[in-house]
């Protein structure tokens, strides 16, 4: 057995010593060759959130408040020859750190089960019925939050003058949206979704809450 896990880690390191990974935090991605991808995703990052509205002001953290950490996750989308074709940065919340019953309260979002979904399938092939798919972009940073959420201010997201000069562990960003890492983030989104939905006139199925008709 010995032997066996020495050959193993051999194999294991000879086969990830040329492989380029991705890398892990803000500071590995300013000492890299390809940092100005890496600038760009981040940019380009930040910039999708201010679009939606995630953020709110940023403040000294209010009393007896714990604000919830992030995560900078990078990765690299690659096509179909394994060539990259995109680099992509995401901000996380570090759900982890939330507290239950102060920074959320329920986080069962509904899920359609596989019998349902064979089934509408076989519907629309019998009935021959059109079907489309639609995949929404960030579709979590729509959901509005039902708690008051602060979060540490994220690397990379510049300071207003009147914060500036203060130490970012005595400041925080207040999120008006959910964000991805959150403990409720697919709960909101689901509210969000089908809130619309019932707004457009579909009717919400009581057996299985996942299915809208119209």
């Amino acid at each position: 057995i010995l032997i066996n896990n020495i050959f193993a880690f051999l194999v294991a390191t000879e086969i990830i010593k040329d492989d380029d990974i991705e890398p892990c935090s803000i500071d590995e991605c300013k000492k890299r060759q390809d940092r100005p991808k890496w600038k760009d995703a981040i940019r380009a990052e930040l910039d999708s959130l201010e679009k939606r509205s995630v953020f709110g002001p940023i403040v000294p953290t209010p009393p007896n408040v714990n604000p919830v950490g992030y995560k900078w996750v990078f990765t690299r989308k690659r096509n179909e020859k394994n060539e990259i074709a995109r680099y992509k940065a995401r901000l996380v919340a570090q759900g982890f750190s939330q507290r239950p019953g102060i920074d959320y309260v329920e986080t069962y979002s509904p899920v359609m089960d596989a019998i349902t979904f064979r089934y509408l399938i076989s519907l629309a092939v019998s009935e021959k019925l059109e079907m489309r798919l639609m995949d929404v972009i960030t579709a979590y940073l729509y959901g509005e939050l039902d708690t008051d959420i602060y979060m540490k201010v994220p690397e990379g997201l510049k300071l207003p003058e009147a914060t500036r000069n203060k130490p970012r562990a005595i400041i925080s960003i207040k999120l008006r949206r959910s964000l991805y890492g959150l403990k409720q983030s697919g709960r909101m989104w689901y509210n969000r979704l089908s809130k619309y939905l019932l707004k457009e006139g579909f009717t919400n199925d009581p057996i299985c809450p996942c299915v809208f008709i119209k």
